[in-house]
């Protein structure tokens, strides 16, 4: 052990989406407090939104559903399929906006009424760390729904193909690693992210590719190479 030195560690990037900038100011000064977390994009209308979005600077993004010139729905799909989780923190919790949010894809459903101080970044935490951070209230209907719907009747859809393609240079690189034999904390250290954010990466892959396993997703990159 060499005296004197610390590991740095290296913060997993949150994209604050929020039209109020008090409450804008309130979820950003709890993540600074964080020592996981670090703020590298904010917006508070669609169009900036999508830009910071495209941006890819964020791996996970804290999303109010209505932004100043209108819904961030749409943006989750996109946000969702160039890597990003999404946790959604609103005022809204209505059935109708909750299942569209994660039917679209966000991870994590959070009432503004419950972001007291720290809760935040508990949930980004939770939604890193593999879980599914939902507001008591909306969970517990979730349950309720869940035990007294019938599902209904639904077209079987095509399946898939899994598509080498639509994988990102990020994802790209974390699987040439891998081919190599390194492991998650090769990749962070060599790629200069958190061990969180690559097995966030992998997740994503995993998600793309239609595999359960490092082994499978490299056979199947290499041979669609």
């Amino acid at each position: 052990m060499r005296c004197g030195y610390h590991e740095r560690i290296v913060p997993d990037t949150v994209l604050v989406l929020e039209d109020d900038p008090i409450v804008r100011r309130g979820v950003v000064q709890q993540i600074v407090a964080s020592d996981r977390f670090a703020v590298v994009g904010e917006a508070a209308d669609v169009a900036a939104a999508r830009r910071e979005i495209e941006a890819r600077k964020a791996v996970v993004g804290i999303f109010d559903l209505e932004l100043r010139d209108g819904s961030s729905l749409p943006l989750i799909p996109l946000a969702v399929e160039l890597g990003m989780s999404v946790l959604v923190l609103t005022i809204w919790d209505d059935d109708e906006r909750v299942y569209r949010a994660l039917a679209a894809g966000a991870g994590g459903y959070l009432l503004k009424g419950d972001a007291s101080a720290g809760r935040v970044v508990e949930a980004l935490a939770a939604l890193m760390d593999g879980g599914a951070p939902i507001s008591p209230a909306i969970a517990r209907r979730l349950l309720d729904d869940l035990r007294v719907r019938t599902p209904p009747k639904r077209k079987p859809e095509p399946t898939s193909v899994p598509d080498v393609a639509t994988l990102t240079d990020r994802e790209r690189e974390i699987i040439e690693l891998f081919a190599k034999g390194a492991t998650y904390e090769d990749v962070a250290r060599l790629l200069s992210l958190s061990v969180n954010t690559v097995r966030h990466h992998v997740r994503s892959m995993y998600r793309k590719l239609h595999v359960c396993s490092k082994t499978e997703a490299v056979t199947l990159a290499l041979s669609r190479a």
